[in-house]
């Protein structure tokens, strides 16, 4: 049996406990309360050619060079749409050849001519970046990209390369991010269809 002093504890306790329990559930954001912001921002502001393009601007407004004149985002929102078109719904064959990989890359409507402008010159800026010769032939639905490696012996750099494929050749290289510049500056740089006759 509890003494009057052990009850007297117990019922201290049991209305403080019936305190806190009520503060909390009667708790409710009020008008004018706040809370701290966060301090991160988030690193994506949208989707991939929104965020490049914000990049561009960025770098853009950071010059005090740029001649705002020339700068043409339209034509980058462009090149960028091509590259979506070419590396999401283009159709690609590949097999192999002697010192590397033959890509027949096909396509239909707007992809066709997205593929006859971007495949040319990223050709040529492979060469430029990589130890391989690229050959171009044209495809009536596309093009037909063969890379071979310069040195046919590199039978581990062969492979590297068919290892790559379409999609790995095609994001290789240091030249995409000075390439978007050129064409946001309005200094050319854009994709041309060299295949048409």
């Amino acid at each position: 049996m509890l003494s009057s002093f052990q009850r007297l504890g117990a019922a201290v306790l049991l209305l403080g406990l019936s305190a806190s329990s009520a503060q909390a559930q009667t708790h409710q954001h009020q008008p004018g309360m706040t809370h701290e912001a966060p301090t991160a921002k988030p690193a994506e502001v949208g989707q991939a050619a929104f965020a490049a393009i914000g990049e561009i601007v960025r770098i853009l407004e950071a010059d005090p060079k740029t001649d705002w004149s020339k700068v043409n985002l339209e034509a980058l929102r462009q090149h960028l749409r091509d590259m979506d078109l070419v590396l999401m719904r283009a159709r690609v064959a590949t097999s192999d050849v002697a010192a590397g990989v033959r890509l027949e890359v096909t396509g239909d409507g707007e992809v066709v001519d997205a593929i006859r402008r971007m495949l040319h010159s990223h050709g040529q800026a492979l060469e430029a970046e990589l130890p391989v010769t690229t050959t171009i032939a044209h495809h009536p639905n596309g093009l037909v990209l063969t890379v071979t490696a310069k040195n046919a012996a590199d039978t581990a750099y062969v492979t590297k390369l068919r290892g790559l494929g379409f999609a790995g050749l095609l994001v290789t290289g240091d030249h995409h991010g000075p390439h978007h510049v050129m064409i946001a500056r309005g200094l050319g740089g854009s994709h041309t269809d060299h295949t048409k006759h």
